[in-house]
């Protein structure tokens, strides 16, 4: 045992000493081992430096073609059917008869109608007569005319009952759908027709509560249909509360269809002018996005840094966009922005040299 513990602590001796020797040499380091500073490398890229125009701005939204007027004509009575005039698709002006209902016991109390205001006002042109003469008391006169007063509101309401057998346009449109037969009964409040005014045509889309604010009555635009066709127009309304469901704002742009060419329920793009914007002109290619997915192009600051800023691209051109949200003067790189990161150096050869300048 006396053995073993005597090898232990030779041992343990022995490491202290190794341990320590490193502590108190008198050799330091050699600087030349450490070798010179390395100045941090810089990526070579190329740039351009671009001015902001003013540009008149234009929003896009995306939408579809609402007709300016839907309407469903219920019957008011019941009764069965007898006439449709109009079949499905034809166009109608308004006080067009589209479904006529039968006649029914209708015709009969509107002349039994008829015949008792006739009577009663026999009885109050007498009873008046009679009252000049003294025979009649004021009284008696009274009742009479409450009695013909009375007559003339059942006449009124006879004369209603057989007006509303009549189902007419109340403006004029076409003829959209048509879901009775002759013959059919309908129920008071029964769907008679659905008539569709599609002029002018109405091209509607929802705007984010961020950009509503861009979109005034009266501002003009146009748009682009799925089917090819282009439209112009004037924006009639901007919702001054939001959808609760999605928080955004109905837009509405009017425009005239006045041969009926344009078809409720067709996508569209919506353009329309806004207020006039400082804005860049550049090549789609220079665009680029951050690690979070935002769009935008990377820049070249006072120190050579680059720089990415988010852009928001206003119109698509056929040789390039129009973007906002740069300086008025930016020195943007055009080659390599891919292969630098936010806030590298790096070393540009502009398109034109003596053009760079620090982006402000």
């Amino acid at each position: 045992m006396k053995r073993s513990y005597i090898t232990a602590g030779g041992v343990v001796l022995v490491i202290s000493v190794w341990m320590l020797s490193g502590q108190f040499t008198d050799h330091a380091p050699e600087a030349h081992n450490a070798g010179p500073v390395q100045a941090t490398p810089r990526v070579a890229v190329r740039g351009e430096t671009i001015t902001a125009q003013m540009r008149q701005g234009e929003a896009v939204v995306r939408g579809r073609t609402e007709a300016n007027r839907n309407v469903e004509l219920r019957t008011r009575v019941q009764g069965h059917v007898r006439a449709l005039p109009f079949p499905k698709g034809a166009r109608v002006r308004e006080g067009d008869l589209i479904c006529g209902l039968t006649v029914d016991a209708r015709g009969a109390n509107s002349d039994e109608a008829r015949a008792m205001v006739a009577s009663r006002r026999l009885d109050y042109t007498a009873a008046t007569e009679l009252a000049r003469k003294g025979h009649r008391s004021p009284s008696q006169v009274a009742a009479a005319k409450a009695a013909l007063d009375a007559a003339q509101a059942a006449l009124k309401r006879a004369e209603i009952a057989m007006s509303d057998i009549s189902v007419t346009a109340p403006f004029d449109g076409v003829v959209e759908a048509l879901p009775v037969e002759i013959g059919d009964f309908l129920n008071e409040g029964s769907v008679c027709a659905r008539i569709v005014d599609s002029d002018p045509m109405l091209l509607i889309g929802q705007v984010s509560e961020r950009d509503v604010s861009a979109f005034r009555v009266g501002d003009t635009g146009g748009a682009q249909l799925i089917t090819g066709e282009t439209v112009q127009g004037v924006v009639r309304f901007v919702a001054a509360t939001a959808d609760p469901a999605t928080r955004t704002f109905r837009i509405e742009l009017e425009t005239a269809n006045p041969e009926n060419t344009l078809r409720d329920g067709i996508t569209a793009d919506i353009r329309i002018r806004t207020a006039q914007v400082q804005a860049h002109f550049i090549t789609p290619a220079i665009l680029t996005l951050n690690d979070a997915g935002v769009i935008g192009v990377r820049i070249v600051d006072g120190e050579s840094r680059a720089r990415f800023m988010p852009v928001t691209i206003i119109a698509n051109m056929s040789d390039g966009v129009w973007i906002t949200g740069l300086p008025k003067i930016a020195n943007v790189i055009t080659v390599g922005q891919e292969y630098v990161s936010d806030g590298a150096l790096v070393d540009v050869t502009y398109k034109t040299p003596s053009d760079a300048k620090g982006a402000s």
